[in-house]
């Protein structure tokens, strides 16, 4: 959906498939081996659109992919330290400015995190290109919330950021309604793209993986899947783990950005009731983990009091699409999108307690009803086919 100015957004209407020569586009990626960032490019190469990708590295998880798009490597760099960025930025722009040809010729040029956006700011500059600028926005970093000469510095930044982009893309609306309207009072050009499921050539044909959890009767199976990053998260499912012991199992893929693997292993060992089955592919293994689980762990604490309320976290939409019921925070995005949609579970705080007394009443009977009800429509909820990359190129070849 659209905002295009600074009321309430409304919906693009996604259309037929545009038959006009392909939009060139640039790149610029913080990690090419990010899930959602290789989802992205593939949406715009399925679209057609003629493409460069300019990404950094950060060796997380997924270390060994190699990009199959055109890809140039900017170097490496790290999460929230842009301090540490500054050089490995200068060198970018060095490097970018050797394809001059590449930045002239492009329509857009799409920017992920602010010191990349700024990048492709200064590359455009130098280069003299037209192109436009697109500024996607993954998550609102805690910095930009804080009350702080720092926190004042980065919200000004972004301020001369937002009145030289041509578009600005939120993955939840709750971005702009909770930040980009009041904190920085933007009215420009607003595109909601939610990071839905995109299976690109994987069958959504349901499977025999997806319905183990129907053979698993004696306990609630919750499952923890994607970046492991919210501590928080982390006690209250010790805390269910423990009040529950084997009427209730904890499933976790992913890694821990936060407390590391070896400490996150440690807290797993400690509870007999918990697993961790390592990493994963997306979206290769995704029915196979969500078809054991009864229920995904949507709840998010990490900048507790300012991106984690605003977001729609992928998790959310992959685990629905194979049927595992969302758990989420009350009064979250997530709660809004999910009581829109009829599904999920929302709970206030103390959130352990809460989430033990509703597995404690909740019935095999109504999981089931819910869990059909989900499945019924799961397409329409949380599967990207592709009408809402095309709506975004309609949206940039129209600025």
């Amino acid at each position: 959906m659209t905002l295009d100015d600074g009321s309430a957004p409304v919906f693009a209407n996604p259309g037929s498939r545009d038959t006009r020569t392909p939009l060139r586009g640039v790149y610029i990626g913080a990690d090419a081996t990010n899930p959602t960032l290789i989802l992205r490019i593939r949406s715009f190469l399925r679209a057609e659109v003629d493409l460069t990708a300019f990404t950094f590295r950060r060796y997380k998880f997924n270390t060994a992919f190699q990009p199959e798009w055109e890809n140039i490597p900017l170097g490496t760099t790290v999460d929230r330290n842009y301090l540490y960025r500054l050089p490995a930025l200068a060198r970018a722009l060095w490097k970018m400015l050797r394809h001059a040809p590449r930045l002239r010729a492009a329509d857009f040029i799409y920017a992920r995190n602010l010191d990349l956006v700024v990048l492709g700011i200064l590359t455009r500059t130098f280069t003299r290109s037209r192109a436009k600028i697109v500024y996607e926005v993954e998550d609102v970093q805690e910095v930009f919330f804080k009350k702080t000469v720092t926190g004042a510095l980065f919200r000004w930044l972004e301020r001369w950021v937002l009145n030289r982009i041509d578009l600005l893309v939120v993955l939840s609306p709750g971005f702009f309604h909770g930040y980009f309207e009041p904190a920085q009072r933007y009215a420009g050009p607003c595109f909601v793209l939610e990071n839905k499921l995109q299976l690109g050539d994987l069958s959504d044909a349901p499977t025999p993986k997806g319905d183990v959890w129907k053979g698993v009767s004696d306990r609630w199976v919750i499952g923890w899947f994607g970046t492991l990053r919210c501590p928080k998260s982390l006690r209250i499912l010790e805390d269910i783990a423990t009040a529950l012991g084997p009427k209730v199992e904890i499933h976790t893929r992913g890694f821990p950005t936060e407390t590391g693997l070896d400490a996150f292993l440690r807290i797993v060992e400690r509870h007999p009731n918990w697993r961790y089955d390592g990493e994963y592919t997306i979206p290769d293994d995704l029915e196979e983990m969500y078809g054991r689980v009864h229920f995904s762990w949507c709840l998010d604490f990490l900048d507790e009091h300012g991106n984690s309320p605003l977001l729609l976290a992928c998790r959310m939409y992959q685990g629905g699409f194979y049927g595992a019921v969302p758990l989420v925070v009350a009064g979250s995005e997530m709660d809004r999108w999910l009581a829109a949609a009829g599904a999920g579970h929302a709970f206030g705080a103390p959130h352990a307690q809460s989430i033990i007394d509703f597995l404690q009443t909740v019935t095999p009977e109504d999981y089931r009803a819910e869990r059909t009800r989900i499945m019924q429509r799961r397409r329409d909820l949380f599967l990207e086919d592709g009408r809402e990359t095309v709506a975004l190129l309609q949206t940039i070849r129209e600025l």
